[in-house]
């Protein structure tokens, strides 16, 4: 990976934009970022981290001080980085959340953070992802490196590779966690534990319910199980219900066949009775249809006639239709007639002379109508003509009134101004202020917090010493149980002595005086209790200790911060800061005010003449379309007049021309109408005449009077069909074959009845009995099973579970594992083991051979677990001793190997992933002049295949060896600018 170009605006000390192209170092490659304390060296590659993570490593994930805070309100802030992966050339753009001036109204309003990522396709640049969180997805995929593995292979910031060399076993592991991903491990044995747990719980259900099972087993074989043997017991149980089961089963198969022949005896004799009821019962109905046939006959005829008048009424019903829409038909005409003798026409017109009048009539209203719309035009007209008469008085006043303002806008403006200037001086206090009520602010909430620790501390030491005075307690407990046991051995022994029998001890058959115990016996397991208890107390002692010592750091570190002040020492000098920055926030807030009023004042002097004529012109044209308007109400006015002649207005006209016309048309049609019903009713009359001669009725009364009605009918047909069913049904069932030759004697079938009755009882007890003891049978002979089938599972899940706890305590570093190393630990001391053979290799070059680095995997004190530890071998003494006992300049060197070979090893770990360019924040101070120039050797081999390295220190020898540098310096204003060069 190679870091090409950085652009960054309105971050950190940064206000303008400031662009760095570290592809001109590529010859040298090797660069020194200098500057002032302050100036904002490390800030640059807190934008590289920033533009790549979102996340700079100083501030520890937060973004709060990202926006320079020489920043104007609506100054941007943003970082756009160019990078190379291979061959490909990407550009990454990212901006903060940070407050800008709101874009309606006064105040300020949050913008969302942004980001952009690009590809370089030729000439021209390609989007990739436009959100945050996609422009995240797709960084992870191309750098191939999380951004604690790139702190530690590329951005090697302020002191932070020493941490790794002097980290305790337990701050290695989380970061070597992190840059190898081994946390998979540690899930791995958390999945055995887990699964120790369930076959844990598994085994103690399974022995629960297999006793359950024996206990229901022995219900069932009504008996008590024995507490040896049971199985057994049950088995000579299943075998004994099996035999009674079996005479059950005999004895009801017997009930059944006595049963099926009471049954079938009272079916036979229920069967015959049947037959001769049937019989009976058509007889009677076969002589009840012979008296109904008279009645039956003449419903016969009556319906007959019925049905040939249904075909004549049709043409009735026409002939009635026909006369009645032959008098309506008149009667409209008489209506007609004098309707167009109202409205001044000829009673004896015809049809055709009445037509050529409504079209006549038709043509006169068409001109009325077009006269009529002119007419309605005139009140919107008028109104017109009045608008525009006012419109032109109202523009002649604003003319007046915008001159008068003209005139007085100069000295307005010149006012403004002068309060615009005051007000910026101001507020451009307000940065400064505001900086020094943050400090005091942030040291006094490190004072409050200290008070709050010092009592916490206060409270650990207390409870350090309880814990100290328990776990005292607890070994005296242990020590005094020690002594007991030794003491009632004895009388263990004796407890165990016979008359006649040999001790254990002397061999002796005689027993004269046996020891007995002075007190309550002490066990194995109440001595295994007591070490528990003393083990548990010396962990709480140790929780104690580390409890005091981390609230005592933390004490330390805020009472740092608050500058050693107390609360009322800082809030003395917090009120006054206070209020010089309200009155310099006062001040910036009105800013922005009078420079909108400052501006719209110049604007409208600039756009007052404009204006005027704008005001003029509309002048004008008022009085042009005040005049037209006029012009048309006369024209429209003349017409109206020419056309509606001898009535009041054309309305009037228009409604006297529509009634005439109205009237020609309905009398026309009203003719016409009463010839066609006229000639349609002498046809109907034609058509029922020949209707009644074809079906024998003599008149149109006589049909009527035979008529029956479609109920009426269906009744008559209902009554017909339901007597020639019934004789049809009756002489069926009198020439059935099982009805003839019937004896006359009735069967008993309620003497068959009460026998099969007696038999079902017999029968049904009988198979109560059977099947009672089947289910007793089978349900014991299923749990029987079951029970089997449980205990050998518990043998096999006992198995396995003894396997799975061993694997679980060896992975968590117990039991049998004599290193006490954890699965994860395992890994990750492989991996420090690949990481200090490759630091190795480049610190004894620059020790000249008398330092290296040592993996110690060996058990730590109170059986913490090891595998992470790191210890420095000196040749010169032959002994290998803590890291902490470096001195300063040994210490950078041993750190600068070591977070070299991390970085060798992390890349091959993520694919090999070449690393173009490095940078390393400070820590050269430390060094004196030989160690410095081994130093610089060692990292002037890193150049080594076109590698560029980036340091930033403030050390003068080194500005003499490296030409190549990037200055950092502080502008008037107070922000920081780049300037690149040698």
């Amino acid at each position: 990976m190679k870091i090409n170009r950085l652009s960054i605006t309105g971050f950190g000390p940064y206000r303008t934009t400031q662009i760095i192209d570290f592809d001109a170092y590529a010859d040298d490659g090797l660069f020194l970022i200098s500057g002032k304390t302050g100036a904002g060296k490390s800030s640059i590659l807190d934008a590289i981290a920033f533009a790549l993570y979102d996340s700079v490593p100083r501030y520890d994930g937060t973004k709060s001080r990202l926006r320079s805070d020489h920043c104007a309100p609506g100054d941007e802030t943003r970082v756009e980085l160019e990078f190379t992966i291979g061959d490909t050339r990407y550009r990454v753009a990212r901006s903060p959340e940070y407050e800008v001036p709101k874009k309606r109204g006064a105040g300020m309003t949050m913008q969302k953070s942004a980001a952009q990522l690009d590809v370089l396709d030729g000439a021209d640049w390609a989007g990739i992802a436009s959100r945050p969180v996609d422009v995240a997805n797709e960084l992870a995929e191309i750098v191939g490196l999380k951004k604690e593995q790139f702190l530690q292979v590329i951005l090697l910031a302020q002191n932070r590779f020493q941490q790794f060399l002097l980290a305790s076993s337990r701050d290695r592991e989380a970061v070597l966690r992190s840059l190898f991903g081994t946390a998979r491990f540690a899930d791995y044995e958390d999945a055995v534990a887990e699964r120790r747990r369930e076959l844990e719980k598994q085994l103690a259900a399974a022995r629960a319910q297999a006793e359950q099972l024996i206990a229901d087993a022995a219900h069932l074989a009504e008996g008590q199980a024995p507490e040896t043997g049971a199985i057994e017991w049950l088995e000579e149980r299943v075998f004994e219900l099996g035999a009674r089961m079996a005479s059950a089963i005999s004895e009801a198969s017997a009930a059944d066949l006595v049963r099926d022949a009471a049954e079938a005896k009272h079916a036979e004799a229920t069967e015959l009775r049947r037959r001769q009821q049937r019989r009976a019962d058509a007889e009677d109905r076969s002589a009840e249809l012979d008296e109904a046939e008279p009645t039956i006959s003449e419903r016969r005829s009556e319906l007959e006639i019925a049905e040939s008048v249904e075909r004549v009424w049709p043409y009735i019903v026409s002939a009635h239709t026909a006369r009645s829409a032959g008098e309506a038909a008149r009667a409209s005409l008489e209506t007609a007639v004098e309707s167009h003798v109202a409205a001044g026409g000829s009673a004896e017109a015809g049809a055709d002379e009445l037509d050529a009048v409504a079209d006549s009539l038709s043509g006169r209203l068409a001109l009325l109508h077009e006269v009529l719309e002119q007419e309605s035009r005139l009140a919107a007209l008028t109104e017109a003509e009045a608008d525009a008469g006012q419109r032109r008085q109202a523009a002649d006043a604003a003319i007046a009134e915008r001159e008068q303002r003209l005139e007085a806008l100069p000295a307005e403006i010149t006012a403004v101004h002068d309060e615009l200037t005051a007000a910026r001086v101001e507020a451009a206090r307000v940065d400064g202020t505001e900086t020094d009520v943050e400090r005091l602010l942030s040291a006094r909430a490190a004072a409050e917090r200290a008070d709050g620790i010092e009592d916490s501390r206060d409270l650990a030491r207390k409870a350090e010493a309880q814990r100290v005075r328990e776990n005292t307690e607890a070994s005296a407990r242990l020590q005094r149980m020690l002594d007991e046991r030794l003491a009632g051995h004895a009388a263990e022994l004796a407890a165990d002595l016979r008359d006649g029998e040999p001790c254990a001890v002397c061999g002796s058959t005689q027993h004269p005086s046996p020891a007995e115990h002075t007190g309550d016996p002490v066990s194995e397991a109440d001595i295994e209790t007591a070490r528990d208890a003393l083990a548990d107390r010396e962990q709480a002692k140790a929780d104690a200790a580390r409890a005091v010592s981390a609230l005592e750091a933390k004490l330390a570190e805020q009472r740092a911060i608050a500058g050693e002040r107390s609360v009322e020492q800082i809030d003395s000098e917090l009120e006054p800061a206070r209020k010089r920055l309200a009155v310099a926030q006062h001040e910036a807030s009105r800013v922005g005010d009078l420079e909108k009023r400052h501006t719209t004042l110049l604007e409208e002097r600039d756009a007052g003449d404009a204006e005027r004529e704008t005001l003029r012109a509309e002048r004008d044209a008022q009085l042009a379309a005040e005049k037209e308007a006029h012009t048309e109400v006369a024209r429209i006015r003349r017409a109206v007049d020419e056309q509606r002649g001898d009535e009041a207005s054309v309305a009037d006209a228009v409604q006297s021309a529509t009634r005439q016309r109205e009237a020609a048309v309905a009398l026309a049609s009203a003719l016409r109408t009463r010839d066609d019903r006229d000639r349609s009713a002498a046809q109907a009359e034609k058509s029922l005449a020949e209707s009644l001669a074809e079906h024998h009725f003599a008149d149109e009364a006589s049909a009527e009077a035979a008529r029956r009605s479609a109920p009426d009918r269906e009744r008559l047909r209902d009554s017909i069909r339901s007597h020639d069913d019934a004789r049809a049904a009756v002489r069926a069932i009198l020439a059935e074959p099982e009805l003839a030759e019937l004896p006359v004697e009735q069967p008993d079938t309620d003497a068959t009845a009460a026998a099969v009755a007696e038999a079902r009882q017999v029968r049904d007890e009988a198979r109560r009995v059977r099947d009672t003891i089947a289910e007793r049978h089978t349900q014991l002979v299923r749990t029987v099973t079951t029970v089997k089938q449980r205990l050998a599972d518990s043998a096999a899940a006992n198995a396995e579970f003894e396997i799975v706890q061993n694997l679980s305590k060896t992975l968590a570093g117990d039991g049998p594992n004599t290193r006490k190393m954890r699965l994860e630990g395992f890994v990750l001391a492989a991996e420090l083991e690949r990481i200090v053979e490759a630091a190795n290799a480049r610190l004894r070059t620059m020790t000249g051979g008398r330092y290296s680095l040592e993996h110690d995997d060996s058990v730590q004190y109170r059986n913490v677990k090891s595998g992470l530890g790191l210890a420095i071998f000196d040749q010169h003494t032959g002994v290998a001793r803590a890291t902490h006992s470096l001195s300063g300049g040994e210490t950078f060197l041993a750190s600068l190997a070591l977070a070299l070979g991390l970085a060798e090893v992390v890349t091959a770990r993520s694919g090999g992933i070449t690393l173009d360019t490095l940078f390393i924040d400070e820590g050269f101070g430390s060094l004196d002049a030989d160690t410095l120039e081994v130093a610089m050797s060692t990292l002037d081999s890193l150049r080594a295949g076109g590698r560029t390295v980036g340091l930033i220190s403030h050390v003068e020898g080194m500005k003499e060896q490296i030409p190549a540098k990037l200055r950092i310096r502080i502008a008037d204003g107070g922000w920081s600018e780049i300037q690149q060069g040698t």
